[in-house]
């Protein structure tokens, strides 16, 4: 079934509004393909603020003394955030690989 004949199986189907999880599926082109988008956006959303982070982690450290930097909560903050974009990215990634093979 096309995108349009699934649209308005679906549209058919529901008095309102169709559900907007079942609506997206029909718009993006069916469940795999919107799956794959949603892992593909939120590896980029990670990917993104990791960069952010840690950009803003190195500038914080430019303008810190070294004995300042120990105990910073700040970039304690920042470096934490890294670390969780970080391995939220390559976890994003590991499952690519996983089901490519």
């Amino acid at each position: 079934m096309d995108r349009a004949a699934h649209l308005d199986s679906l549209h058919r189907a529901h008095d309102g509004q169709p559900p907007k999880p079942e609506l997206r599926t029909a718009l993006l082109g069916g469940a795999t393909r919107a799956t794959a988008l949603k892992r593909s956006s939120k590896l980029d959303l990670h990917s993104t603020l990791a960069a952010e982070a840690r950009l803003a982690a190195a500038r914080r450290r430019g303008a810190l003394s070294a004995t300042a930097c120990r105990t910073d909560a700040w970039l304690a903050r920042l470096a934490a955030t890294l670390a969780h974009h970080r391995r939220s990215a390559v976890a994003l990634l590991d499952q690519r690989k996983a089901y490519s093979q």
